[in-house]
Parts: C-alpha cells; structure tokens; sequence
C-alpha cells in the first residue's frame, strides 16, 4: 500500500467525486422516465441506501484496522480463496473503469466532436489517468480538494439563469405515487453509484480519523447534489423533455442564454463537469492498479498502470452504442453489483464474528 495519509476532507472530495462522477451524465432521463416528476426522490433514497451500506463498508474496515479490501480478504479467507475474490473485485474495478470511460466518450461523441473516433476519446482520458496514478492516491485527492468546490460554483450558477423557463406544474402530472413499484423499477440507481463506492475500502486505511465522517458525509453530499440536478431537470425542462433526452443536463446548458455576446457555453461548462468524471475514473483506476499490486505482490504501479490502458480501452468498446449501455444499466447493473458491495461484504462481516467468536485474532 501506498505510504501515505488522507485527511478526512480530502477523502470527503474523493468520495463526492466517485458518487457524482458519471451519474450526472447517465441517469437523469432514466430517472425521470421511470418515476416521472418524482425521479428526484429517486436519489434521495438511494444516498440514504448509500450511506447504510457504506456503514457496513466502514464497521469491516474498522474490524481490520490498516488493511485494504484485498488485505481484508486474504486474512479472512486464506491465500486461495481470498485472492480469488479479489481477482472478481480487480475485474469489478477495472469493469467500471472501462464503463466509466466509455460514458466520456459518447458524451464528447454526441455533444461535441461527433467525427472524432471514440478511440481517441479512451487513449487521451485514459494515457492522462495512468499518469495521475503513479502520481498516487494524494495528488488525486488533493485534485478533487480544488475540484468539488469550483464545480459546485461553475455547474449551478447556470441554474439560476434558466430559472426564468421554470415551471412548477411540471411537478404536477396527474400520475399516483407507488413507492415500492418505483423502488423496483429503479433499483438500479442504488447500484449507480453508491454500489460502486465499496472501491474505496482500498482507501479506507490511508484516512488515520473521521473516516466514518468522510465517507458518510461525501456519500449524501454526492447524493443530494444528483437529486436536486435531477429536480432542476424537471422545472425547467419537464418530464417529458427530460425523459426523452440522451442529455438533459447538456440541452439546459445549451438553451441557457447568458449575454448576446456570449455563446455556446454548454461546452465549456461540459468541460467542467467532466472534471469530476475523471477524479472518478482516476480513483477507480489507482484501486485497480493497487489491487493488482497487493494481490500479486507488484512494487511498480506503472508495470501494471500502462498496460491496462489498452484492456480498459478495449473492453470499453463492449457495448455498441449508448441505448445498450442505458439498457444493460437498467435491467441487471443492481443485480451484478449486489455481490460486491453486499454480498461479499457481509460474508466478511460473518467471517470476521466467527474469528472473534472463536478467540482467533482478526488484526
């Protein structure tokens, strides 16, 4: 493990980063399609969901003091079958690394540069993270220190321009409210993003006091921020425009009509909101990389950094257009997380009572 130390503030802006990172990009028009003017309530439970999985997270951390997620396995599991769960979480890890990355390429593909190859998207978001892992963890969080708060100026000082195209009967559609019909049908924004998080158990040693702190608090900070991008989606552009649209978030950013001139805006506030995405795609690739690194007892990160630009590259092209990618998201992508973030997660809890029950030393 890298030999360095988190304060909880930088590990709250990791964190923030992580939760928000492409779900500002991908679920709003899902959201709002599935639950109609109540997407937004959507993600207010789903960062309370959040946050009571990541007190899991944080009670086996705390049972395993100094130990990542790998080391946590292989004390609890023994050699064989702990590195085989940690080879299922590396391929997790480099899963969404490859998912996350594909997500910045059909923005910029669909918003911006439609004729450039979204090869060349993957190889310069991807060369640009390899060089911010070997950096490590620190520079990484000391980027999102700088990042969370100009974003949080940068992407919602806009809002209060189209606030003029707001329209409160928009919350009005004449629909019933089923709450457990609407868990089911969206359950997939509990796995995008807070499933993800349990990633930053690799981390979860480095942040010497306040983790429970950081990591909580981010995890709603994070959360809210997606509501309440969602709730401005809906009074300003409505459910129907919203639901319909591969970008919401882009086409407010577009209509908005800041000067006579200033234009075309969308993109430099686009540009913005990427930042965050590649903190994101930065921090999941250092965990894979370390993973790697503790699992198969690897000293050079960049041994393992660089090759995977080209497997991180390629499984990204796995899905052929956005409409699969949004369709495996909303049919399995809940189930498929639920044995990372919870499934293994409590099999270590039961495994860590057994030990203590049977006097055997956890630590």
């Amino acid at each position: 493990m890298e030999q360095t130390s988190l304060t909880p503030f930088q590990m709250f802006c990791v964190v923030t980063c992580f939760v928000v990172g492409t779900t500002f990009i991908m679920l709003p028009n899902a959201t709002i399609a599935d639950a109609k003017q109540f997407g937004w309530l959507v993600h207010i439970w789903g960062a309370a969901f959040g946050v009571l999985v990541g007190c899991l997270w944080i009670y086996i951390s705390g049972k395993h003091p100094g130990l990542s997620l790998v080391q946590i396995l292989n004390q609890l599991f023994g050699k064989y079958a702990g590195g085989f769960i940690s080879v299922c979480y590396i391929i997790f890890f480099l899963q969404i690394a490859a998912w996350v990355t594909r997500n910045v390429s059909d923005y910029l593909h669909v918003t911006m540069m439609p004729k450039t190859p979204q090869t060349v998207f993957h190889l310069m978001t991807l060369v640009v993270c390899a060089y911010a892992v070997m950096k490590g963890i620190r520079a990484i969080s000391l980027v999102s220190i700088f990042i969370v708060p100009y974003i949080s100026i940068s992407f919602w000082l806009p809002y209060t321009v189209m606030l003029n195209e707001w329209e409160w009967r928009n919350f009005h559609i004449p629909t019933d409210f089923h709450f457990w019909q609407t868990l089911v049908e969206t359950k997939y924004a509990l796995g995008f993003p807070f499933l993800e998080t349990v990633a930053c158990m690799m981390i979860f040693p480095m942040v010497r006091s306040k983790l429970k702190t950081a990591v909580l608090g981010g995890t709603l900070f994070g959360g809210i921020q997606i509501a309440l991008s969602v709730f401005f989606a809906i009074g300003i552009l409505g459910v129907y425009r919203s639901s319909h649209l591969i970008y919401p978030k882009y086409t407010i950013f577009r209509e908005m009509e800041f000067s006579s001139f200033i234009e075309h805006l969308e993109s430099i506030i686009s540009m913005n909101m990427l930042l965050v995405v590649f903190v994101k795609l930065s921090a999941i690739y250092y965990f894979a990389v370390t993973a790697i690194c503790q699992v198969f007892t690897i000293r050079s990160r960049a041994v393992v950094a660089f090759p995977l630009i080209a497997i991180i590259s390629g499984y990204s092209l796995l899905f052929s257009n956005i409409a699969e990618n949004a369709l495996w998201i909303h049919d399995y992508l809940f189930v498929y997380y639920v044995p990372f973030g919870i499934g293994f997660p409590v099999l270590m809890l039961v495994f860590t009572w057994m030990r203590k029950g049977r006097g055997e030393r956890v630590i």
